[in-house]
């Protein structure tokens, strides 16, 4: 298991702005006398098809993304009531209209409270209209 963690960090790529954990460039090996490391064989791969998507992605922002990093899922899943409804009991309830996607993109951002019990939904005022309704477009997709 630590073989496959230290694997990784040694190959991750370096984030735009940050430096790299080594400066060899030469890539050779300097706890072994310095020899350069030999190239790696290519590997042979086979094509696989893609995975077919549940539903066409929206245009625009990923809404899927704006999801994860704004803390819904702290109680919202996608297939099981958490806090709040599951994110495909939404898309049953709402048909994916311009006006259905305004409303629930508001109510993300001023909470709520009574359509889906007596918890309430607490208020996203960070979030604007346009990140709001992104997330909306994803989550009314979700069958």
């Amino acid at each position: 298991m630590m073989m496959a963690v230290g694997v990784f960090a040694c190959s991750a790529p370096v984030e735009e702005g940050k430096k790299p954990i080594s400066t060899n460039t030469e890539n050779t090996n300097n706890q072994i006398g310095g020899e350069k490391a030999p190239e790696a064989a290519p590997v042979a791969t086979a094509k696989t098809p893609a995975a077919e998507p549940k539903a066409a992605m929206p245009a625009g922002k990923d809404g899927a993304a704006l999801i994860e990093g704004s803390g819904c899922r702290t109680c919202h899943k996608n297939d099981a009531k958490l806090i709040g409804p599951s994110y495909q009991d939404v898309a049953k309830k709402y048909p994916n209209t311009p006006d259905n996607v305004k409303m629930l993109a508001e109510k993300i951002i001023q909470g709520g409270q009574g359509n889906w019990g007596e918890i309430p939904m607490t208020p996203h005022p960070q979030i604007s209209q346009e990140d709001a309704e992104a997330m909306v477009k994803f989550i009314l997709i979700i069958k």
